[in-house]
């Protein structure tokens, strides 16, 4: 079976920061600065230390000429950073690889107490001043640094029964969780394009036609993340109908 997530990708001690860090996550727009030297120099290493097949990240300096505003939504203002996320068309699953990525990097900054947000569209790729080797592409951006101000507004997401094909609040405790888990997860405009499914022993993370890969694989990580300790192997699955991951537990 074709295993998502290499072992060892990230520590038991790192799943519990990220798994805290996702409840506390908001998209952040608008910044006081950049980080200190010792967290900027953390999240260097993190990024130089992180990658996943067809994906890696390079932290690179912003202005604020590098973001437009887009309607709704507005700019980013006051960043001094950005994570350029990129992805290697080459290989299998890289953008997925490359959205599950990135959202590590998003639960790393904020297990910091540092702000971001993912910038898909809005931003000007010139300004992007990224070393692309062959077959790579920019997938997205990450904005981040301190923010501007504490957000505390509640996230505007799904019912969790509103993404699931069944009642959730039947299924096993830990596919409860992996499931809430990935309804706060965060998507182009807040689609929250991906619906999941029950049966047996095993959590089905399904793409809906206004799904992309890089978002699918930001829910992944999550998914992943919500089974927190639980013995598990996760796979890609295959087919139109099926969204591309399945989460299996084997444990009775």
């Amino acid at each position: 079976m074709d295993i998502c997530i290499p072992e060892n990708f990230f520590s038991s001690d790192q799943r519990d920061r990220y798994y805290a860090a996702a409840s506390n996550r908001r998209s952040i727009r608008a910044y006081s600065g950049a980080p200190d030297e010792d967290k900027q120099a953390a999240l260097r290493g993190f990024a130089e230390n992180s990658t996943l097949p067809g994906a890696r990240l390079e932290l690179l300096d912003a202005d604020e000429d590098t973001f437009f505003a887009v309607p709704l939504a507005g700019g980013i203002t006051g960043c001094r950073n950005l994570a350029a996320v990129i992805c290697d068309s080459r290989q299998m699953h890289g953008k997925l690889y490359a959205g599950m990525l990135g959202e590590s990097f998003v639960l790393e900054a904020e297990s910091m107490g540092m702000g971001s947000c993912w910038v898909s569209g809005s931003y000007h790729r010139r300004k992007v001043n990224v070393s692309l080797n062959e077959g790579e592409k920019l997938a997205a951006v990450i904005a981040y640094g301190v923010p501007a101000k504490k957000i505390e507004t509640v996230r505007k997401r799904k019912k969790l029964t509103d993404i699931c094909r069944s009642d959730p609040s039947s299924w096993p405790i830990w596919a409860y969780n992996a499931a809430e888990n990935v309804r706060i997860a965060p998507s182009a405009v807040n689609m929250q394009p991906w619906r999941l499914a029950f049966a047996g022993r095993t959590l089905l993370l399904l793409s809906t036609p206004f799904a992309n890969e890089l978002d699918m694989g930001i829910a992944l990580l999550h998914m992943t993340l919500g089974l927190k300790e639980k013995p598990h192997q996760l796979t890609f699955g295959t087919g139109n109908e099926v969204a591309c991951l399945i989460a299996e537990d084997r444990t009775l």
